[in-house]
């Protein structure tokens, strides 16, 4: 498994650890965990759909949607589910969406990605990280953010990893300690990936809202 040529540099990157850093002085608590559909779960309940996606692919969509536009809650269901679902699955997919909003807003430090179990083959839970990718991308893309020819910085370069970890080929991945270890690693280095994007896409519209506010007056 290859590993982004820019992972260990971002995980290092002193902005990034500053932003991090001051999301948890900024909570100031200890963050208890919001219950979340597991995979399991959540793959028992998309069964039931039309499209019947990947879990984690509907996790990365909705985390997506989320950090574009976390007010705008029209037809993401219908996007995941082609309109067909049970009420089990109605409410698990409420769930989903309600608890990774809260995630997102309030215990960014607490987010974690649906994916196959720890215990399941190494390949299927390489699948599932690039698919949460793809999903996510695809959730930026359907809530007006720009995916690619961005101008660069942090931001642009975190999406560019996502993207190159989107399309790892994760049937070379082997059963190997190696593997493992690189697999542990891009897990959490999509994790905080994601909670800077989240940060840095809010700075940006906060930024743009007082940028209209000041021309208005």
């Amino acid at each position: 498994m290859h590993l982004p040529v820019s992972l260990s540099i971002f995980l290092s990157d002193s902005n990034f650890v500053t932003i991090v850093n001051f999301m948890l002085i900024e909570a100031g608590v200890k963050m208890k965990q919001l219950p979340l559909p597991d995979y399991t779960e959540l793959s028992e309940a998309l069964n039931d759909t039309a499209l019947k996606m990947h879990a984690s692919q509907v996790h990365g969509i909705i985390t997506g949607l989320l950090c574009g536009n976390p007010n705008n809650k029209a037809a993401w269901e219908e996007m995941v589910t082609g309109n067909q679902e049970s009420e089990t699955t109605h409410k698990a997919l409420e769930l989903l969406y309600e608890g990774t909003a809260k995630h997102l807003s309030d215990f960014e430090m607490d987010f974690q990605l649906v994916l196959p179990d720890d215990d399941d083959d190494l390949q299927m839970r390489a699948e599932g990280l690039t698919l949460w990718c793809q999903g996510f991308l695809t959730g930026l893309k359907s809530a007006g953010v720009q995916v690619v020819g961005r101008e660069s910085g942090e931001l642009t370069e975190a999406i560019d990893d996502l993207v190159e970890i989107a399309k790892m080929n994760y049937e070379e991945v082997v059963a190997s300690e190696e593997d493992e270890e690189a697999y542990v690693e891009l897990v959490e280095y999509v994790r905080m990936a994601v909670i800077m994007i989240n940060q840095e896409i809010r700075e940006e519209q906060k930024a743009k809202k007082a940028a209209q506010s000041s021309q208005l007056h």
